[in-house]
């Protein structure tokens, strides 16, 4: 510690306390000299506290600096204190204040510069008034009079720039000459806001608020104004400034923001217009256009025809046109003309097939607009990904009524606050990450969801079930009448081994489904997936029949209106879902005799045994598990038939008949070393017989995706097509054509559903009054602007991932229930029945794994099975209640604390009365 007096002289002492000198003190010659060099450091601070004086904005541009150094003396320890200011961008001694050197080192510091310009942007403005003021001063000496010259242009508020205009042939040129010290002065102040940077911010605003789904009115509210202030400041005036800060609503709109109506008009078209010609000049550059067409109906009544393209070679899928339909939805040539109208601008010649969903009125329109001369080259087809949607919506329909009841029940345990915090405490307790999911009746493929939901609680069903702890005991209190349905179903026995069962069977349906509808999709897909489903079937029906325990299909098929189950043995279920998928598959009555049953095929036989046959191109002949995977020559043959070319075309495309030679001989045909290198890849890792072996205790839908979502990873189509060598190859010359028509094809219209979903999110039901051209725009620029993002992101790996996250009971990879089998984490996985005698010994066995008590004692905390608190377990200095952390506790904890509280107050009351 050290102190200074007023002549600056401080003495230290040895314990290192500063002490002031007495004025009688003896003067020795190293204390007179220490006085005196004193006096000096003095007389220099004097005259520079003078100049500051008179120059005090000089002082925003130093720092003052302190020093106090230490000196030695024959008498005692002494002090002499340095006072001195510094540059405040690099430390530099400032050194006389006033000199033109310090002012020209203030001009050229560029870290001075970097401090000044941070400052301005922060909304201080102190460096910039003390180099404004600096401007003011009159030096004699001409170098520094020229210098506050140029300072006071720049700082004027009439200074410009160098500009140049032209008029005709007559230049009119206004330059300002710059010095090196005008130059870097500019650095200490942002530019003043041009028109130019106006227009682009208000461009940029309304570019957020269209891409971010903003509501337009959010232009108008307080907290846009700030949060503009906040980046911006300079774009208000005094006045708007001063409203803005006190938080009230501007009354004028400011001058230079735009205003709602300004955004919902020119702003929006203007960024539409931009948008739509980023989109023009990528379609004028591809070669493969798919156009997928849906209706879809607005949150007010609105019906619209939405039109979606896909860029084949790149899996980017544009939001086009929207169509108005009004009452003409179910009219086939009102579509057709409306399509036609909308593919008018565009390249006709590009675009390959259009894709639709499989209602009725829209198979008529896709025949009627290629029935068109001008789309006779355009091949139609439906949509693959909604006819896997339908089969899982016939196979739901022989279980409607467990669907029916499941769904109920997890409704009701959702509204039950108490039941439901209870649940989710036990839920987290034994760490089961998904939630009780219910089922829609209007989205299929939402049944394996369900079912994938209610398997993985199964475990906390049956602890809240059996177990006599205090949370269980809680839970089954709440037990009433109308709530018996939770209890029916949710704890059945026989419901739960059938979630198991029909889990395992819809997941195949569900994967080939997020599958399919990945832009990169491919034709050839559709037939391996669809033997895949067929054989999963079979496989999924002989495990229920070899399986001891089959009170489950009664419970599952029970028929409500009938008071009675459907099927009561596995030959009665085996006979109605292989009758379910011939109807789907084949396009067969759902209900004999009945025409008006008659389902669509979920193949487009021809045109999917054509792209099945070309593939053998890429590998040969695929292999599944243990079976060889081939379509039918004579099929794929008639598909040829339905591929047509455009009128510039045909001159250069093969016959069809020399085509369907080369299709029939394909095992006799030799193949082009580049093509052999593709066969090879794929024999040598899926076909060895380690490969084979791996995959035995696989369903056929997972061995199949896994090996085409290999060749779709890694582009063999885009890849094998491209190569001067396979494109000339004699044998092969007369079906590349007809191959790259095939690739071209889009097998499924996701790309539409998904601009269905941007547009119900844009349209929604606070957004009703918008006009149908400004909703157009809106999801235009809303949808390209996302989707851009995501290109070519298939969903099948995160179903996978999401199908995969079972309970430790649950069958994973396989339909096949082994009776007696381990799923290496000590718990089996046999199925049984609430009559099975084993059932006792089997609960008893689970419930030792999963119920036991453990607590950790050290830093207060106590984890333990809820509802089996052991009460002699010890928890440190726990003197009334199990320790928690009170910021971090959710509803739940809550929950299940307090019956933990409840329970532990009732043994200290029962305690204190038998101690009375």
């Amino acid at each position: 510690m050290s102190s200074v007096d007023e002549a600056g002289v401080a003495a230290m002492s040895e314990d290192g306390v500063t002490v002031t000198s007495d004025d009688g003190e003896a003067e020795d010659g190293a204390l007179r000299a220490l006085r005196e060099d004193q006096a000096k450091l003095d007389d220099a601070w004097n005259k520079r506290e003078r100049v500051l004086k008179k120059l005090p904005f000089l002082e925003r541009l130093t720092t003052r600096k302190i020093e106090v150094e230490p000196r030695i003396s024959p008498a005692e320890p002494r002090s002499v204190t340095k006072r001195w200011y510094v540059c405040k961008g690099c430390n530099r001694d400032a050194g006389g204040l006033n000199s033109s050197r310090w002012l020209e080192h203030v001009l050229h510091c560029e870290p001075l510069a970097q401090a000044a310009r941070d400052e301005s942007a922060a909304g201080a403005g102190e460096m910039k008034n003390a180099f404004i003021q600096l401007g003011r001063i009159t030096f004699k000496v001409e170098s520094s009079r020229t210098r506050v010259n140029e300072l006071r242009a720049f700082f004027s508020p009439g200074w410009r720039r160098s500009n140049t205009s032209e008029t005709g042939t007559t230049a009119t040129t206004m330059t300002v000459v710059e010095s090196t010290a005008q130059t870097d002065m500019r650095r200490y102040l942002r530019p003043p806001l041009s028109n130019k940077d106006i227009v682009d911010i208000n461009d940029a605003v309304s570019e957020l608020i269209v891409e971010s789904s903003i509501p337009l009115s959010w232009t108008s509210s307080p907290a846009f104004f700030k949060f503009i202030h906040a980046l911006r400041p300079d774009l208000f005036n005094d006045t708007e400034k001063a409203g803005i800060a006190s938080g009230a609503v501007l009354v004028n709109q400011p001058k230079n923001i735009r205003s709602r109506h300004w955004h919902s008009t020119t702003g929006l078209d203007r960024l539409y217009e931009k948008r739509m010609q980023v989109a023009l000049k990528e379609i004028e550059e591809s070669e493969e256009l798919a156009l997928a067409a849906d209706g879809w109906q607005a949150e007010h009544g609105r019906k619209v025809l939405n039109v979606a393209i896909t860029i084949r070679e790149t899996g980017r899928e544009y939001y086009w046109k929207s169509v108005e339909l009004g009452t003409e939805s179910e009219n086939a040539v009102f579509m057709q003309q409306a399509v036609a109208q909308v593919m008018s601008g565009l390249p006709l010649k590009k675009f390959k097939c259009i894709i639709g969903d499989n209602t009725g009125h829209v198979i008529k329109f896709l025949e009627a607009i290629t029935s068109a001369p001008e789309f006779s080259h355009v091949t139609p087809i439906g949509c693959f990904a909604h006819r896997f949607n339908l089969l899982a919506g016939d196979v739901v329909e022989v279980f409607e009524h467990f669907f029916e009841q499941l769904e109920q029940a997890i409704n009701k345990l959702h509204v039950k606050t108490q039941m439901r915090a209870l649940f989710d405490a036990v839920r987290k307790e034994k760490k089961v990450a998904k939630q009780l999911e219910t089922y829609c009746q209007t989205r299929w493929a939402s049944a394996h969801v369900c079912l994938c939901s209610y398997v993985a609680n199964i475990d906390v069903l049956r602890f809240l079930d059996e177990d006599e702890g205090v949370v269980a005991k809680d839970f089954r209190k709440l037990r009433t009448p109308d709530l018996e349905s939770i209890f029916d179903v949710l704890f059945s026995r026989e419901a739960q081994m059938a979630a198991r069962h029909l889990e395992s069977l819809f997941r195949g349906l569900a994967a080939a489904n997020k599958f399919v509808e990945a832009a990169d999709a491919h034709l050839a897909e559709i037939f391996p997936l669809c033997w895949a489903l067929e054989n999963d079937l079979k496989q999924w029906l002989a495990n229920v029949k070899t399986n001891g325990h089959q009170s489950w299909i009664a419970r599952a098929t029970c028929n409500k209106a009938r008071d009675a189950s459907t099927c009561t043995t596995p030959e009665e279920l085996s006979d109605v879902l292989k009758r379910v998928y011939q109807v789907r598959f084949q396009g067969l009555e759902a209900q004999p005799g009945k025409a008006s049953t008659r389902r669509q095929p979920l193949r487009d036989v021809p045109l999917v045994h054509l792209a099945s046959s070309l593939s053998y191109m890429l590998h040969k002949r695929l292999r599944i598990k243990h079976r060889s995977v081939s379509a039918n020559p004579f099929t794929a043959e008639d598909g040829l038939r339905k591929i047509h070319f455009h009128s510039e075309e045909v001159a250069d495309i093969p016959d069809a008949v020399a085509a369907g030679l080369a299709i029939q001989n394909f095992n006799r045909l030799t193949s082009p070393e580049k093509a052999e290198m593709f066969q090879k890849r794929y024999s040598d890792r899926f076909t060895n017989e380690a490969y084979v072996e791996a995959c035995t205790d696989r369903t056929f839908v997972d061995v199949t995706l896994e090996q085409l979502q290999y060749i779709r990873q890694h582009n063999w189509w885009r890849n094998l097509l491209e190569m001067e060598e396979v494109v000339n190859w004699p044998s092969w010359k007369p079906l590349i054509p007809y191959a790259r028509r095939v690739t071209a094809i889009v097998p499924h219209s996701a790309s539409v559903e998904r601009m269905n979903s941007a547009q119900k999110l844009v349209h929604n039901k606070k957004r009703t009054s918008l006009s149908h051209a400004r909703v157009q725009k809106l999801t235009f620029v809303y949808f390209n602007s996302r989707h851009k993002r995501r290109l070519a992101v298939s969903s099948f790996g995160r179903l996978a991932a999401e199908a995969c996250e079972v309970t430790e009971n649950e069958v994973v990879a396989s339909p096949v229930v082994d009776a007696d089998g381990d799923d290496g984490d000590g718990i089996g996985v046999e199925i049984l029945s609430s009559d099975d005698e084993s059932l006792d010994d089997y609960l008893k066995d689970a419930d030792e794994l999963v119920m036991s008590p453990f607590a950790d004692v050290s830093n207060r905390t106590e984890t333990t099975c809820v509802g089996n608190l052991d009460e002699n377990v010890p928890v440190e200095d726990d003197d009334s209640r199990p320790a928690r952390a009170k910021e971090k506790e959710t509803f739940a904890q809550k929950a299940a604390r307090k019956a933990l509280e409840r329970q532990e107050k009732e043994r200290r009351s029962k305690h204190r009365r038998l101690n009375q």
